[in-house]
């Protein structure tokens, strides 16, 4: 058989969701399962048990075969084309938590008019651009102090929330319990250092950077935001922005990724906001960098600060850049 002829084969268990014409991703973060998306529907997850994990690898080596890459432990990043046109993003391990994770994004363009627009709904909760939509009720629970109340509506309406803190002020057990906030439909690219974020979704997936050890290539956390962009996620949660991956996050939260979050280390919200500037833009000078830090706050609707005194953690400030007071 020819090299499509395998590909064709190795792809059987996806075809019946290939071929219908409202599917427009497919997405496997584990063998036995997959999840796919129609037009305007929320993922639906499917049992597929032909998708094994030896399947899956020789999917991907018949992928990478194909475009002329590899795809193993030593190169866990595999981006494509297939035959048809359709994207597909492979991450294979060290640089996933699991087993394999693939994403196909169908290659479609609908043919629609305005009237076809307004059949499906698609301006019922349309608002004019000078009116920001639900924050009059985030305003009057961030001048009430309801903090909790204010997160949990900030999570559920996609704001960007940065968690701000030095060493062991608990800034990954924050952003765990704002995560249980998130709606279970979502799907949620989680990318670390070291796993510790709780994966509650059934649709997510956790990534982690690979730091090029016993011959394999170094994976960074902006390798991984990079492929990201590919998955599909309605959300990505970055364990700790650090290094370059900085500049990556605020492209992808400003690009169509509304509700993501990240922690930061830093001593005060003012600080988070210049600690990010200066980690997107290390070669910088300082007036460049001041423009970047206005993009960074307009970027960043809420900054959670948090601080140890004594043997007690706790939030000492939250920012709202968004519409809160000053």
């Amino acid at each position: 058989m020819t090299e499509g002829a395998y590909l064709g084969v190795y792809l059987t268990p996806l075809a019946p969701y290939l071929a219908q014409p409202d599917v427009t991703d497919l997405y496997i973060n584990r063998p036995g399962e997959i999840w796919i998306e129609r037009l305007e529907q929320k993922p639906e997850r499917h049992a597929a048990p032909a998708l094994t994990e030896s399947l899956l690898w020789r999917l991907a080596k018949q992928v990478a075969s194909l475009t002329h890459q590899g795809i193993s432990r030593e190169h866990p990043l595999l981006s494509a084309r297939l035959p048809d046109g359709a994207r597909i993003q492979i991450i294979a391990p060290p640089a996933t938590r699991g087993p394999i994770a693939i994403a196909i994004r169908k290659h479609l363009v609908a043919d629609m008019t305005l009237d076809d627009y307004v059949a499906q709904g698609a301006f019922a909760q349309t608002v004019r651009g000078d009116r920001a939509n639900d924050d009059d009720q985030l305003a009057s629970l961030y001048e009430a102090g309801d903090w909790s109340a204010f997160l949990r509506l900030a999570v559920r309406q996609r704001k960007i929330i940065l968690i701000s803190g030095g060493t062991s002020t608990g800034k990954t057990t924050f952003l765990n319990a704002l995560l249980q906030e998130v709606d279970a439909s979502e799907r949620l690219v989680l990318i670390e250092d070291t796993p510790e974020i709780k994966l509650r979704h059934d649709n997510a997936i956790g990534l982690v950077a690979v730091r090029g050890e016993l011959g394999e290539t170094s994976v960074t956390p902006d390798d991984l935001l990079t492929a990201t962009l590919r998955m599909r996620p309605d959300r990505i949660i970055v364990g700790e922005l650090r290094g370059p991956e900085a500049a990556t996050f605020l492209r992808a939260a400003n690009t169509g990724h509304p509700g993501s979050m990240s922690t930061i280390h830093a001593d005060t919200p003012e600080g988070a906001i210049e600690q990010l500037a200066m980690l997107a833009s290390p070669q910088r000078p300082d007036n460049d960098r001041h423009s970047i830090k206005g993009y960074a706050r307009g970027i960043i609707d809420i900054v959670v600060q948090l601080a140890r005194t004594e043997a007690r953690r706790g939030v000492s400030h939250v920012v709202w850049h968004g519409g809160g007071p000053p």
